[in-house]
């Protein structure tokens, strides 16, 4: 299948999740990113504001490492530094982005990226902006993990400049 009809198969059966199943589901994924070795030892890590039905990580901490969100600058992701002091916008896709802060983007060790689905080859599905992909090619993070419900798997094919992610956490 193409990825626009996986897309919409994937959103679709993501949002009819129950919220209660999707609150516990993420709940699990967060407690098992905590206690990957690679979380624990990344000084930097790019997370993502969790936006409608995606698996909600805003509950992630971190004892000693940089936490960073992205955020959209002159058509370009970046990754800013955020604490308990950072202020949110809404970006003009819906998501909240930090409004200002230090840019880590080339310091970051392992980045958690949001995922619809995957293929058997460890290609993301994501909202079809390619953000991530070109991020990921500019800035070449140590480590790059997918997250999302039920290991779920798609037979899409993808594109040409698509990147693989190294893994995927889920439920």
């Amino acid at each position: 299948m193409n990825k626009i009809e996986a897309r919409q198969l994937a959103k679709v059966t993501r949002d009819n999740l129950d919220p209660k199943m999707r609150y516990i589901k993420s709940r699990t994924i967060v407690q098992k990113i905590e206690r990957d070795q690679r979380f624990i030892n990344a000084k930097v890590i790019g997370i993502y504001y969790p936006f409608g039905s995606e698996v909600d990580i805003s509950s992630l901490t971190h004892k000693s490492g940089i936490i960073a969100l992205p955020k959209i600058i002159d058509g370009k992701m970046e990754f800013i530094e955020i604490n308990n002091k950072t202020k949110y916008k809404k970006s003009s896709f819906g998501v909240l982005e930090p409004v200002k802060g230090k840019i880590v983007s080339k310091d970051i060790d392992l980045l958690i990226v949001s995922s619809l689905a995957k293929n058997r080859l460890n290609y993301r599905l994501g909202y079809g902006k390619g953000y991530y992909d070109k991020f990921i090619m500019e800035y070449k993070p140590k480590t790059t993990i997918g997250i999302l419900f039920n290991n779920y798997e798609l037979d899409f094919i993808e594109d040409l400049w698509d990147i693989a992610l190294d893994d995927y956490i889920t439920n």
